[in-house]
């Protein structure tokens, strides 16, 4: 697939529809000829091969992309071309160069350049009798294949770093907006499904703006990359940590209910205090949070989630910061005891 990553697998699963829709508009006239005026094997072997890719066509619109889908197309393509080489002969072999390109757009360069000198290996035992044209076919299949898998890695790469660009904010390396609506679809899809608790910690820095003046924003901005290394740090591989803008941040804790979150959320209030405490002795800028807590209800969007979190955090701030509150509607019986922590009533 290039390098596919996870958020570009709508692309890919069109990328495979074209190459699929390519390979059976062009096989069934080809297999209908050869039913009638050329090779009957070929006709015979080429129509059950247009069925796999016809049912990987119904694997992609159900689905989405797959990688059993992916397999089809490449196996199948690629076995039809070998048998055709055999049958038909060296003359027949630009459909193995057709084939084996296509299968570094449907299948990751790994398996395409496995695949690849499978059918290459195949085709000079099977099919390339005279040791001439079967060093010349290797030569320029092979050569075809590392300019491919060369250029694949490389794709890959700059994906990645693209990727990178798009979603993560290059001042804390927090997740950016753009990740976080994401995130907040793919929870929210997660949940209306198999009903998986997810919570929300919002965070603020306290007195911010004060730094800002006081001291530039280049000391506001080693302010933000501090606590953001600060909260990554405590944080679980299934928790995330976006930037939502300005001095706000926002974890989202997956697999979590309201309590677990609290406890969370309490816990990295105490460290960004007692990190203040220490910046105070040394006579830097100290500084606090506040938060606002909100687990996802069956009833509400993202939006709306979003919305009791940030009202909870202004009571937080309301309440003289460095609290954490949580919607009123919460079971507060779950909750332990902290002086951290408040109901946004």
């Amino acid at each position: 697939m290039l390098g596919a990553a996870a958020s570009d697998q709508a692309f890919y699963s069109r990328v495979m529809m074209v190459v699929t829709l390519c390979g059976v508009t062009t096989g069934i006239p080809f297999a209908i000829y050869h039913l009638v005026w050329g090779n009957p094997s070929v006709g015979l072997v080429l129509f059950p091969v247009l069925l796999l890719q016809a049912l990987s066509v119904f694997l992609l619109l159900r689905n989405g992309f797959n990688m059993l889908a992916a397999w089809i197309i490449g196996v199948s393509q690629t076995s039809a071309t070998v048998f055709y080489t055999i049958t038909v002969g060296i003359e027949a072999s630009y459909w193995l160069f057709a084939s084996g390109v296509a299968n570094y757009y449907i299948l990751d360069r790994r398996g395409a350049l496995a695949l690849n000198l499978v059918v290459c290996a195949l085709t000079v035992m099977l099919a390339l009798n005279e040791p001439s044209l079967a060093i010349r076919f290797i030569a320029t299949f092979l050569m075809i294949n590392v300019f491919l898998f060369s250029f694949s890695k490389q794709l890959e790469s700059k994906n990645k770093e693209l990727d990178r660009m798009l979603t993560v904010d290059p001042l804390t390396l927090a997740g950016n907006r753009t990740a976080l609506e994401e995130s907040l679809r793919r929870v929210k899809s997660q949940f209306d499904r198999h009903k998986v608790p997810v919570s929300l910690i919002m965070i603020d820095l306290d007195h911010f703006k004060e730094i800002n003046d006081a001291h530039g924003h280049s000391e506001g901005d080693e302010v933000l990359k501090r606590i953001a290394r600060l909260v990554q740090n405590r944080l679980r591989p299934t928790d995330h940590l976006y930037r939502f803008g300005g001095e706000e941040f926002i974890v989202i804790t997956e697999n979590t209910h309201m309590d677990q979150a609290a406890f969370l959320a309490e816990d990295i209030r105490k460290r960004v205090e007692a990190q203040s405490d220490d910046a105070v002795a040394s006579k830097t800028r100290a500084l606090t949070i506040s938060s606002g807590l909100a687990q996802l209800r069956a009833d509400e969007s993202a939006d709306e989630w979003l919305a009791r979190a940030d009202k909870a955090m202004y009571k937080a701030k309301a309440m003289g910061r460095n609290w954490i509150c949580f919607d009123a509607g919460e079971d507060l019986n779950q909750l332990g005891k902290s002086s951290g922590i408040a109901a946004a009533l």
